[in-house]
């Protein structure tokens, strides 16, 4: 029997330790993609899902901040994005520099009508407005994102390993840590 992402990895509470977070992402590219989604929207709210092109597994997320006044959201964030670059500090420990990708370009053909996987249809739509630091592993696409649907969601940090790469959208080929201001 065949054990799919909820099985192997639960809900990111407590948050997913960054030094644990290379051994994670080398088990979702090793993870088979089940025929058919295991939870369909689930991630958007912190938890682990898994579909036919892709792994989804929040590693750390917010409360739900709808009605937290400005300073909880900002502080929220922060603390999320600082334990972004020590997820990124890990993999890249692990397997070198990240790619930059930025999802401007695939959030302008969904804008625009034209058709986007749906994979990258909906990591474009969860985290447009920051990038994600991406490897190619084992010819699977690993990337660490942090995004938000809507105001009702938590904002999420989350390990994705989708079937194929993400799109054209590679801002930089460098990992932040390497580029100069």
């Amino acid at each position: 029997m065949v054990c799919y992402l909820p099985a192997v990895f639960p809900d990111p509470d407590p948050p997913v330790k960054p030094a644990d977070c290379a051994a994670l992402a080398e088990r979702l590219v090793t993870l088979p993609f089940p025929p058919a989604a295991t939870a369909a929207d689930d991630w958007i709210i912190g938890r682990a899902t898994s579909g036919p092109d892709r792994h989804f597994a929040p590693i750390a997320a917010s409360e739900v901040l709808e009605d937290a006044p400005a300073e909880r959201w900002t502080k929220a964030q922060d603390r999320l994005e600082r334990r972004l670059l020590e997820v990124v500090q890990s993999l890249t420990a692990a397997w070198g520099p990240s790619q930059i990708h930025s999802f401007a370009p695939d959030f302008d053909r969904i804008i625009a009508g034209q058709a986007v996987r749906p994979v990258v249809e909906d990591i474009t739509l969860f985290a447009y407005g920051h990038h994600a630091n991406v490897w190619h592993r084992s010819g699977r696409t690993v990337c660490v994102v942090l995004g938000q649907l809507d105001k009702h969601y938590p904002i999420v940090l989350m390990i994705a390993v989708t079937a194929e790469p993400l799109g054209d959208g590679f801002a930089d080929f460098r990992s932040r840590d390497d580029r100069t201001e």
